[in-house]
C-alpha cells in the first residue's frame, strides 16, 4: 500500500523562468520594459516587478500579471543599473515621478483635506480610521490597509485629530460625507457616490476648460485600461468627468 503523501502545490507566484532570471544581460532588460510598456501602456514601476511586495500592498493583479509573462524581478534590475528607474531611462521611458513627501506629523489642515480628496479619488471612499493608523489596522488583521498607508504620503491620526479634533470632522471640512457608523450595503454605495460627485464638482471648479484638457484626461484612462490598474482607472475616470464638467460649465464652449 503506498503511503499518503503531501506535496507542494506548485504556485504561479514561482514561474519556470525564474532560473534565468539571474542570468539576465541588461539588453535583454531594456528590450522587456519595452515589451511591457507595449503591452501595458506605459513602462514598470519597480512594483510592477516585485510580486512579494505587490501582495503585501493588496495589489494581487499585479502579482498575478507579472506571474503571467517572463519578466524579471525588481532585484535582478536594481542588480544590473543600480536602480529601477535607471533601467526605464535606458529603455527611452520617462519613469515616473516620486511622490511630493511631506511629514505626516505636521501636516497642517489643508494638506489633511487634500489628502482625503486624493484617498477617495484614488480608492473611492473617504479614508477610515484604519486607513491612516497602521496601528489599529494591524489590530485588526487587516495588514493590507497598514501596507496601502505606508505606500503613500498619508496624514496620520494624530494630526488629524490635532487639527480637527476627529476624522468626521476633517471629512466634513473637505466638503464629503463622512462614513456613518451604521450605514453598510446601499446606504454605503449611496454615500460613495455623493461624495464622487462632490469631488467631480470640485476638481472642475480646478480646471481650465478645453478640448486639450478633456483629451489629456481621455488619455490617462486609455493608458490605466491598457495597465489593468484598478486604482489609476478609477481616479483617470474621476478626472475625466471634472474634466468633462469644467468644459460643459465654461461661459464659452468652444466646439
Amino acid at each position: 500500500m503506498v503511503p499518503y503523501e503531501v506535496r507542494r502545490r506548485p504556485t504561479p507566484q514561482e514561474p519556470r523562468v525564474q532560473a534565468w532570471r539571474t542570468r539576465i544581460a541588461p539588453e535583454e532588460i531594456v528590450r522587456l520594459i519595452g515589451q511591457w510598456a507595449e503591452q501595458y501602456g506605459s513602462p514598470p514601476t519597480a512594483l510592477d516587478w516585485d510580486a512579494a511586495r505587490a501582495r503585501r500592498l493588496g495589489h494581487g493583479w499585479r502579482a498575478q500579471r507579472f506571474a503571467a509573462g517572463g519578466w524579471p524581478t525588481a532585484r535582478i534590475v536594481r542588480g544590473a543599473f543600480g536602480t529601477f528607474n535607471a533601467a526605464v531611462e535606458q529603455a527611452g521611458f520617462v519613469p515616473r515621478p516620486a511622490p511630493v513627501r511631506i511629514s505626516a506629523n505636521l501636516a497642517g489642515p489643508e494638506s489633511i483635506v487634500e489628502a482625503i480628496r486624493e484617498w477617495l479619488r484614488r480608492y473611492g471612499d473617504v479614508p477610515s480610521l484604519a486607513d491612516w493608523d497602521p496601528g489599529r489596522a494591524r489590530r485588526l488583521k487587516q495588514d493590507w490597509r497598514a501596507a496601502r498607508y505606508y505606500d503613500g504620503d498619508w496624514p496620520n491620526m494624530r494630526s488629524v485629530i490635532n487639527h480637527f479634533g476627529s476624522l468626521r470632522a476633517a471629512v466634513t471640512a473637505s466638503g464629503l460625507l463622512p462614513r456613518a457608523p451604521s450605514s453598510q450595503g446601499q446606504d454605503r454605495r449611496d454615500e460613495r457616490t455623493v461624495n464622487k460627485q462632490a469631488l467631480v464638482r470640485h476638481a472642475a471648479s480646478r480646471r481650465l476648460p478645453g478640448l486639450r484638457d478633456l483629451s489629456a484626461s481621455l488619455r490617462r484612462l486609455a493608458v490605466a485600461r491598457r495597465a489593468a490598474d484598478p486604482v489609476a482607472t478609477h481616479a483617470a475616470l474621476l478626472d475625466l468627468a471634472s474634466a468633462a464638467l469644467a468644459w460643459a460649465e465654461a461661459p464659452h464652449i468652444d466646439l
